[in-house]
């Protein structure tokens, strides 16, 4: 564990002082953060990195913080492929798919079409899901993190008159 923790200080914690010590304010940094791993997450796998390039310039958020994330989020967006799935089917009522990664590899290495039309209404649900998720827990997050980011690199002293 003690690699993974250095590595993740190296390439994520490390990057996103810096760009606080650089004057990126904790208000930005956090939408930042939060913009990207909200769309990082979404249900449709490869969809990531042109969502956050266009929301990073719609919004004028940080384009290297929203990449970082994007990028370490992939193994979250895996992860939460099959709840987010689920979820939209328990709003909407739906029979559960059956669903599992070897399935799901399996289906997409024969068809992709074939994939497409077997599996298109679980995509359906993992938006459904997403979009009930993203929100909350998204303002949670930027709240949480404008915090944090203001104890890290609080900001400096207003010049004397």
């Amino acid at each position: 564990m003690g690699k993974l923790r250095d590595w993740l200080k190296r390439k994520v914690s490390d990057p996103l002082l810096a760009l606080l010590a650089r004057g990126l304010s904790p208000h930005d940094l956090s939408l930042a953060v939060v913009v990207s791993l909200g769309l990082a997450i979404n249900p449709i796998i490869g969809t990531t990195t042109v969502l956050c390039l266009v929301a990073g310039r719609l919004f004028r958020l940080n384009h290297l913080v929203m990449q970082t994330i994007n990028h370490v989020s992939y193994p979250l967006q895996i992860v939460l492929l099959i709840p987010l799935v689920r979820l939209g089917e328990l709003v909407t009522g739906a029979d559960p798919l059956p669903l599992s990664w070897d399935l799901l590899i399996e289906e997409f290495q024969k068809s992709f079409w074939g994939f497409v039309a077997k599996f298109g209404m679980a995509y359906v649900h993992g938006l459904l899901g997403w979009v009930l998720v993203v929100p909350l827990a998204g303002l949670g997050l930027y709240l949480l993190l404008v915090r944090v980011f203001r104890r890290i690199c609080p900001p400096p002293d207003s010049p004397s008159p």
